[in-house]
């Protein structure tokens, strides 16, 4: 859906997961019939009954966290917390500490572009694993369960804005849905448009350091697996692709690409960093046979490993460096997540 402000989103200076995220919040606080809608949606969800909620945006907590919307019960006790997403990463403080602020009967709900659900609930999912909550997974509507009736849920902005459209044209409520196209259309011109409006810090020296560095930290992980005499790279060149950067090398018996993806990075987790294994040599080319395919599939579901099947049916793994580290402890811990894969796969490695 066109909008006005769809129209103008690149020159809208600032955060335009703010504005969406504002935007909604004006719909909530004036609209009894978009509270409505959103309740119901939130029910069919997850089974939660809200009565009507009060709405206000970014309530600083005691941690300095700040959620973009809160929704407050009739007793002042904050109830619903959405975030608004768009290409930003997680903070620090999500969704841990937002989980923490919520009581029981509560929801924590993440509104992200259709093509950042997925990623956005595997960093979560990652998250709450590390936290070693007590939780359980429904992953067919990217949610998931706490003790106390409380609930984390990912949507789409085409969910959550096109239920509340429909609710208003029932209502027939011409003025605020013409602010509820205005929201949609903004949101869908950023879901679509692969150009994002450059920011100034985008630009600092920096940022080129940074992007050099994933690049050199291929080559160090490479290094480090031939310094243990696993990884055999003779007549295998790295290779610089449109999308990244890419190493190739031999260990037990297999093929293995390891690449700065920023193709993947965007579209599939918050990480630039993957792996690619191939089981079999055809000529000179590596290639993934049906029944490894398969067993990749099956150990690293049972290793709780994301795994990415792209079109062409090539499978794609992750790899999450440590946070805060020096680079020679990041570089051995993502040799020993490598190796671990391998290990897991059955192969022999000494």
């Amino acid at each position: 859906m066109s909008s006005l402000l769809g129209q103008f989103y690149t020159r809208i200076r600032g955060s335009q997961e703010d504005i969406a995220s504002e935007g909604l919040a004006y719909i909530l606080q004036r609209s009894p019939a978009s509270r409505l809608a959103l309740n119901r949606l939130i029910k069919s969800d997850c089974s939660l009954e809200f009565d009507d909620l009060t709405y206000t945006t970014q309530n600083i907590g005691d941690k300095l966290e700040r959620p973009d919307v809160s929704g407050s019960n009739a007793g002042g006790t904050e109830v619903l917390i959405i975030e608004a997403k768009f290409w930003a990463a997680l903070t620090d403080n999500q969704p841990l500490v937002y989980l923490s602020r919520l009581g029981s009967n509560s929801m924590l709900m993440f509104v992200c572009p259709t093509l950042r659900v997925r990623p956005v609930f595997d960093e979560i999912h990652k998250r709450i694993q590390s936290a070693s909550l007590n939780y359980a997974v429904k992953p067919e509507n990217h949610s998931i369960s706490f003790d106390g009736n409380k609930h984390l849920i990912v949507k789409t902005w085409n969910e959550i804005l096109n239920t509340i459209r429909t609710q208003l044209i029932q209502e027939n409520d011409s003025v605020l849905l013409s602010d509820v196209n205005q929201i949609i259309g903004l949101c869908e011109a950023i879901d679509s448009n692969s150009f994002q409006p450059f920011q100034t810090e985008e630009f600092a020296p920096r940022v080129a350091k940074r992007i050099n560095s994933y690049n050199d930290l291929i080559d160090k992980v490479v290094d480090e697996l031939k310094k243990r005499n696993l990884a055999d790279t003779q007549s295998l060149n790295a290779t610089p692709q449109r999308n990244g950067y890419t190493r190739y090398f031999r260990m037990a018996s297999l093929g293995f690409s390891l690449s700065v993806r920023f193709d993947l990075w965007e579209r599939y987790a918050d990480t630039p960093f993957w792996l690619n294994i191939k089981d079999q040599l055809d000529g000179s080319v590596w290639v993934m046979t049906d029944s490894f395919k398969l067993k990749m599939k099956t150990t690293l579901a049972k290793l709780s490993v994301n795994i990415y099947e792209r079109t062409r049916g090539e499978l794609m793994i992750p790899l999450f460096p440590l946070m805060d580290k020096t680079e020679d402890v990041v570089v051995s811990e993502i040799s020993d997540q490598i190796l671990k894969l391998v290990r897991h796969l059955s192969v022999n490695v000494e």
